[in-house]
């Protein structure tokens, strides 16, 4: 585990500072958080979690919406459900013949050995309730590490914006796994700071720090980026 100087923890802090001072981080922006608001249900909120992959979120919304209305999302509705009908009800989530399965194949685990609630998973030290998470169908480290940050777990998920926005400020390698990525980060902030790292940095890839044709020219925080230099 590297040791971080005393120069490098402070200008992580000051970039932190300015990203909430300039950013706005609203539920309906991320379906994980918007679902969670509305029915504080671990499944309900791994199901749009799922959805989520690979797509963005509002279409994880859309498609979280249909299944509610066609089929309901519980463990006994989804299992019992054919597959086609789920497929059916989130294809504009994208990759839905393969997430169809999936969900159904977790809603049946789900009903038969956690009996319906997958909170129990959830009052598990962390580390052991990431571990079992990830033994459910379609569910990887982001997947768990969003259920369990969103559950108050000291966790920080890394999706495609998090990634880009850590790697181009120079927080973890260039060639950093998910694994080194997470482990980067929550080396570098604070343990109450990591419900808010993913948000803010998501929301900062998606106003500024793009893909293709970042915005440096007025990001926030160009003057603490090598890469805007670059760009």
């Amino acid at each position: 585990m590297a040791i971080l100087s005393a120069a490098e923890k402070k200008r992580a802090i000051e970039i932190l500072i300015i990203l909430q001072s300039n950013l706005s981080i609203r539920a309906s922006d991320f379906a994980s958080i918007l679902v969670n608001e509305e029915s504080h249900d671990p499944f309900r909120v791994l199901v749009v979690t799922i959805l989520s992959q690979s797509c963005t979120d509002i279409a994880a919304v859309k498609a979280y919406r249909r299944l509610e209305k066609r089929i309901r999302i519980t463990p006994r509705s989804l299992a019992q459900a054919e597959v086609k009908k789920i497929s059916n009800s989130i294809r504009v989530a994208g990759l839905h013949r393969q997430k169809s399965k999936a969900l159904k194949q977790l809603a049946q685990l789900v009903s038969q050995d956690y009996s319906g609630d997958i909170s129990q998973i959830l009052q598990k030290p962390a580390e052991e309730a990431r571990a079992e998470l990830q033994n459910l169908p379609q569910v990887g480290p982001k997947t768990a590490d969003v259920l369990l940050s969103i559950w108050g777990s000291a966790t920080i998920s890394v999706d495609t914006h998090v990634e880009r926005v850590s790697k181009r400020l120079g927080f973890t390698p260039s060639n950093a796994t998910y694994a080194r990525i997470r482990s980067d980060l929550m080396q570098l902030f604070e343990v109450e700071d990591y419900g808010k790292i993913p948000l803010l940095f998501m929301a900062h890839g998606r106003s500024y720090c793009k893909a293709i044709r970042p915005l440096c020219s007025v990001c926030p925080v160009r003057r603490l980026c090598a890469y805007s230099s670059k760009a």
